[in-house]
């Protein structure tokens, strides 16, 4: 059944790219759920913020990593992994926008 108020967060997997690696790591990601309004004030208001403040504002937990999330370890992932920071970006605003239809 189609619920009108969404689950308060949602998991998505986002590709972490590692140098060296053909393939990326598949980082399970749990993000919090915005409406419309509150997606765009996100992204307006990222501006002049970090990267690892900005996205601690959506993820709230992960799995598949060697260390339990936190805001720190989130900055850990993000100084270590260049690409990281727009993949989870793009990971959040894709399943707001587009998420996948099921056959």
């Amino acid at each position: 059944m189609f619920k009108l108020q969404p689950n308060p967060t949602f998991k998505a997997k986002v590709p972490i790219t590692i140098p060296g690696q053909d393939k990326p790591a598949q980082v399970e990601m749990e993000f919090r759920h915005m409406s419309r309004e509150a997606v765009k004030a996100f992204f307006e208001g990222i501006a002049g913020k970090s990267d690892a403040d900005a996205l601690s504002e959506i993820v709230v937990g992960w799995s598949g990593v060697d260390q339990a999330y936190s805001a720190e370890a989130l900055a850990v992932m993000l100084d270590n992994y260049l690409s990281a920071a727009a993949a989870i970006y793009e990971t959040f605003r894709r399943e707001l926008f587009e998420a996948r239809a099921k056959n």
